[in-house]
């Protein structure tokens, strides 16, 4: 039973120290950034990541891009930049934003810490572009299979507690 108890422990110490994500701002902008929200926390490979990013837009903006860039244990390993208005409701009234991005994360995408960088610009690429809002949201992909780990010794633990066995026995 006792190694029942360490098991849990290691498996809970490795997965919540890979569940907790933080975010900041990595600039001033003309939005200030309220929530960021990061769908499933831990992201595992194989997942669809969702990220959606709450702030409040001190200017309106008819249109803009959002840059995306993620790095891999401080390497960068993918980049892309797309249209603002395909990541929320354009024109953006001043006031109220929500943005939202999505992103499959294939199977053979490796566990470890990860960093990833959302530059929103107000804007086309032919003018002097305004900075809404830059994010870096620091967040670790759990190994495969990892949170199955964790319930499986969750309900081994709890089948011995109900089937009369003594806590630390």
């Amino acid at each position: 039973m006792a190694q029942a108890y360490i098991g849990f422990i290691v498996a809970c110490t490795l997965l919540c120290g890979a569940s907790a994500f933080e975010w900041h701002t990595c600039a001033e902008g003309k939005a200030d950034v309220s929530h960021v929200a990061l769908s499933p926390d831990p992201p595992q490979a194989g997942d669809t990541i969702s990220f959606s990013i709450d702030a409040e837009s001190k200017i309106a903006v008819a249109q803009g891009s959002v840059a995306i860039a993620v790095a891999f244990r401080g390497l960068p390993v993918y980049s892309e930049t797309k249209d603002l208005c395909e990541r929320t409701t354009c024109p953006v009234q001043k006031g109220p934003l929500n943005l939202s991005y999505d992103e499959y994360l294939p199977p053979i995408v490796p566990p470890g810490p990860y960093v990833v960088t959302i530059s929103v610009t107000s804007g086309e690429a032919t003018e002097v572009a305004d900075q809404l809002l830059c994010l870096e949201v620091d967040f670790e992909i759990a190994p495969p299979g990892a949170a199955d780990v964790l319930e499986d010794i969750s309900l081994e633990i709890k089948s011995k507690m109900h089937s009369g066995h003594r806590a630390l026995a």
